[in-house]
C-alpha cells in the first residue's frame, strides 16, 4: 500500500531520511506517479509511450540549458533509446518530428510539468527552512548528537489560501 504523500509526509520524509534513502524514493515516486502506463500498470516512456524493463529519468529541459536537476516538474520516465536520442536537444524540437509523438502524450507531459511546478512553487528550500524553524524541528545533518525530530507539528507553509 502506497503511502499519502502530502507536504506532511513529504516534510517528515525530508527530514528523517538518509541522503540516498531520500534520492531513491524521490526517483521511485516520479515513475509511481507519471500517469502513462503500459499494459500491466507498470510505467512507461512518456515519449515512446513503450514500456521498458529499464526506464530511465529525463531531463525535460537538459540540465546543460539551465533546467533544475532536483525538480519533479523536470524529470520524466524514458526509455534509453528515447533518452539518448533526446539527448541535449529541446524538447518539442525534438520529440514532434518522430513519428511516435501524439497529441495526447504531450498533454500528459506538459499536464505533469504545470502540476509539479504548481507544488515545486510552495517547497522552496526558504519555505522549508522557515517552516522547521517555526516548528522548532530540530533536523540531524550529519551529526550525532543531534535531538530527535519532534513530530507530527502543526503544518502551516506559507501557502496563499
Amino acid at each position: 500500500m502506497r503511502q499519502n504523500n502530502g507536504p506532511e509526509n513529504l516534510l517528515y520524509s525530508l527530514s528523517v531520511l538518509r541522503p540516498g534513502e531520500a534520492k531513491r524514493q524521490f526517483r521511485r515516486s516520479i515513475f509511481e506517479d507519471y500517469p502513462l502506463r503500459g499494459p500491466l500498470g507498470q510505467s512507461a516512456c512518456a515519449y515512446c509511450g513503450k514500456w521498458h524493463e529499464k526506464l530511465t529519468l529525463d531531463h525535460i529541459v537538459p540540465k546543460s540549458k539551465g533546467g533544475p536537476h532536483f525538480a519533479k516538474f523536470n524529470l520524466a520516465p524514458s526509455c534509453l533509446r528515447c533518452n539518448a536520442s533526446k539527448s541535449n536537444l529541446p524538447l518539442f524540437e525534438w520529440w514532434r518530428p518522430q513519428g511516435f509523438w501524439t497529441d495526447r502524450r504531450e498533454d500528459l507531459l506538459t499536464s505533469w510539468v504545470q502540476s509539479n511546478s504548481l507544488v515545486s512553487a510552495y517547497t522552496e528550500v526558504g519555505s522549508w527552512e522557515q517552516w522547521m524553524e517555526e516548528t522548532q524541528r530540530i533536523v540531524p545533518i550529519h551529526k550525532e548528537k543531534e535531538q530527535a525530530v519532534r513530530w507530527p507539528p502543526s503544518l502551516n507553509l506559507g501557502m496563499a489560501s
